[in-house]
């Protein structure tokens, strides 16, 4: 006895997704560059702020990849 193998459908959407949702994302400007202030940042904070950015950059990373499967070149490349 064969058992049936399920055959793929492709479904159309027929709704765009919402305008909030299809904004790239925003990349502000970070931290001065200027080692004096850096080195009054307590260490503990300064890692936090490393952890911090660190995961905003993958989630807008994510954001753009989503938006770009979406409506492709709709977002810039990677940003740094």
């Amino acid at each position: 006895m064969e058992i049936p193998k399920p055959v793929p459908v492709a479904v159309e959407i027929k709704d765009a997704p919402p305008a909030e949702l299809t904004r790239c994302a925003d990349r502000p400007a970070g931290l001065p560059e200027d080692p004096a202030l850096l080195a009054q940042i307590p260490t503990a904070a300064r890692l936090g702020f490393i952890r911090i950015a660190k995961a905003f950059a993958v989630n807008a990373a994510q954001l753009d990849r989503l938006i770009n499967w979406n409506a492709p070149g709709s977002c810039p490349g990677k940003v740094k």
